[in-house]
Order: structure tokens, then C-alpha cells, then sequence
């Protein structure tokens, strides 16, 4: 459900910025160099594994300190989450529960249409480090390198939605929808 759900968002936020753009070429506010975000969404496991049925949607809570850049479309952060993902496992007969837990620490870059504007979009990617309590093999605790693709829309230059994916380990690999608040960024 979140996949389709995330799908319709990037269609929709396409469409938006669009007329946005077309609306607002040269209506642009500049922005405060730091800010930062403290967001919460829904997570859903991205991989099935052979030892457990269906994940069940979990949540992801994170924060952002970013730096925006003055001159360009541009901005430069550091991101902390928690994510906690339920899966059941398998074993015969009987069937019980996991907590699949992450916890990352990523360098982020985003690029910016139209920054400044009432709305605008970003695509951006993560680069960073995941810590989980389950690996794909079973094992408990994993330090991973960690790959964190996003894209999402900023409204009002407060209101950020963003859908990213998590990729580290085939366990623990998520997509998360999640909403986030600004502190600082607004205008000068």
C-alpha cells in the first residue's frame, strides 16, 4: 500500500510543481542558511526474505540539521533516524513476531526546484552508516554502509513530505513516507 501511495505522491507533486513553476517564476524568497527538520513517516520493508511471510508497515523517525547554500539550488545536511519494521518468522508450524530495528547516520545532499518558492521540490541522496539488531543471515547486530536515495516537496518553506529508501542490508532495506517540520530556513 505505502509503494502505490508513494507512487501517486511523486505523480501528484510532479503535476503540482509544474504549475507552481509556471506561476511563481520570479516570486523568490531567499533563505536562512540552517534549519532544521524533525520529521516522522511510515516505513515498509522493501525486501521479502525466505525465513519470514509479509512485514507489517512500521514507523521511522527522524531529524536534519541542514545548511542551504545561498547561491545555489543546493543544500548540505546531516540525518539521524530510527527505523523499526514487524515481520513474522516462520519456523514449521509456529510463527512469531520481529522487531527489525535501524538506526542511520547519513551525509545528505539535495537539489532544489525553485527553493524559496510557497512550494517546491527536491531530489536528493544519503550517504551514511546503518546499525541493525537483525542481519539478512539471521545474526544478530550489523554495522552496514548505507544508501539513502529521496525526493519529496517543501511547502510554505515549514512543511517537508519526503519518500526515500533506505538500502544496507537485505533485512533491514526500507522505503519510508514521513513529514517534517522546519525550524530556521524561513526568510531572511
Amino acid at each position: 500500500m505505502i509503494r502505490k501511495f508513494a507512487m501517486l505522491f511523486l505523480v501528484v507533486t510532479l503535476t503540482l510543481h509544474s504549475v507552481e513553476v509556471i506561476a511563481q517564476r520570479d516570486n523568490v524568497v531567499s533563505l536562512k542558511a540552517v534549519e532544521v527538520e524533525l520529521g516522522v513517516g511510515l516505513a515498509t520493508a522493501a525486501n521479502r526474505l525466505p525465513a519470514y511471510g509479509k512485514s507489517r508497515q512500521g514507523v521511522d523517525a527522524n531529524i536534519e540539521l541542514r545548511y542551504n547554500f545561498e547561491a545555489q539550488p543546493v543544500d548540505l545536511g546531516l540525518y539521524t533516524s530510527v527505523c523499526s519494521i514487524y515481520r513474522v518468522g516462520r519456523s514449521g508450524n509456529f510463527a512469531s513476531m520481529h522487531n527489525f530495528v535501524s538506526k542511520n547516520l547519513l551525509v545528505t545532499s539535495d537539489y532544489n526546484f525553485c527553493k524559496g518558492h510557497g512550494l517546491s521540490s527536491f531530489a536528493g541522496l544519503g550517504v551514511g552508516l546503518a546499525w541493525s539488531n537483525i542481519n539478512a543471515d539471521g545474526s544478530p547486530h550489523g554495522t552496514h554502509l548505507a544508501i539513502m536515495p529521496r525526493v519529496g516537496v517543501e511547502l510554505s518553506n515549514k512543511l517537508r513530505i519526503t519518500v526515500a529508501y533506505k538500502l544496507f542490508d537485505r533485512a533491514n532495506n526500507h522505503l519510508t513516507f514521513s513529514l517534517g517540520y522546519l525550524f530556521g530556513g524561513g526568510a531572511r
